[in-house]
């Protein structure tokens, strides 16, 4: 009795270790084919979009930037001719100075260095913000000029004497629009008015969406970072653990990675679909 259920036994044993054994070859092949084949795809294919994305924003965002950096070069060269009577306490004027000082102080870097700001320089809500103080600029002298005419000096002769290089900074803004204008108070209003209106409002909407985009793709690369470390995780567990633990263990692990694999192209797919729509 007892030789036959050992050979009974010992023959469920050697079914299970075929078994087992066919099971772990099945899984390092599917895991295999995820690594080399699907995440391959993946990543390519990711890199591919996001490549594309990436010059579409440079594209759209550099002459942009381009033309803020000659902006803040102008209201520095031009505001040094503004003076406010002393002991003024209107608060326009003062919000409306300390707006020049703002851009002024913005623009040091670009005159120190020669080059303009980079696109990856302020994040679409600080951009919005500057734009809005330029914005601001504007509605002082042209809504509240009442309230600030007779509150300043603004010393137009020197202004002529030394206009030559905010003339040029000015051209790299509006490059015809403003020729012959003599620097004055009406001028910098006008100015920003009209890169508020004309320059930003068109794309104001870009940088968001380039910083919304940029959020997805991260989303994208932590799964596919997750699903490659789970497969192999998987992987030297069935190298190094098949004989001291439960089968089902692996063949669990294993189809968390299809699972996570599909997952992932799911999401690529959505991020393809949102990428199109991008910046048209």
């Amino acid at each position: 009795m007892s030789s036959l259920l050992k050979f009974v036994v010992d023959r469920l044993w050697n079914s299970y270790c075929i078994y087992a054994n066919e099971q772990y070859s099945i899984g390092v092949t599917i895991l295999t084919a995820l690594l080399t084949g699907g995440f391959l795809m993946l990543f390519i294919e990711n890199r591919h979009i996001g490549d594309n994305i990436v010059n579409r924003y440079y594209f759209i965002m550099t002459p942009f930037m381009h033309r803020l950096s000659n902006y803040l070069k102008f209201i520095s060269s031009v505001k040094t001719f503004y003076v406010i009577n002393r002991g003024d306490k209107e608060v326009y004027v003062h919000d409306f100075k300390l707006l020049l000082d703002k851009m002024e102080k913005l623009a040091h870097p670009c005159i120190m260095s020669g080059q303009d700001y980079p696109c990856s320089k302020f994040s679409a809500q600080e951009l919005d913000n500057l734009c809005d103080d330029i914005n601001r600029i504007w509605y002082y002298w042209d809504r509240k000029h009442n309230y600030m005419q007779g509150h300043y000096v603004y010393e137009t002769d020197k202004a002529e004497r030394f206009e030559t290089l905010g003339h040029e900074y000015l051209k790299e803004v509006f490059s015809k629009e403003f020729d012959g204008r003599e620097f004055s108070m009406p001028l910098i209003s006008d100015v920003s008015g009209k890169f508020y209106y004309n320059v930003w409002q068109p794309i104001q909407h870009i940088p968001f969406q380039y910083e919304n985009w940029q959020k997805k793709d991260q989303k994208f690369k932590e799964l596919s970072l997750f699903t490659i470390c789970t497969s192999l995780i998987t992987l030297a567990i069935i190298l190094l653990l098949r004989y001291l633990i439960p089968i089902w263990i692996p063949i669990f692990l294993i189809i968390i990675c299809m699972a996570s694999l599909g997952y992932t192209l799911y999401e690529m797919i959505k991020l393809d679909e949102y990428s199109r729509k991008l910046f048209r």
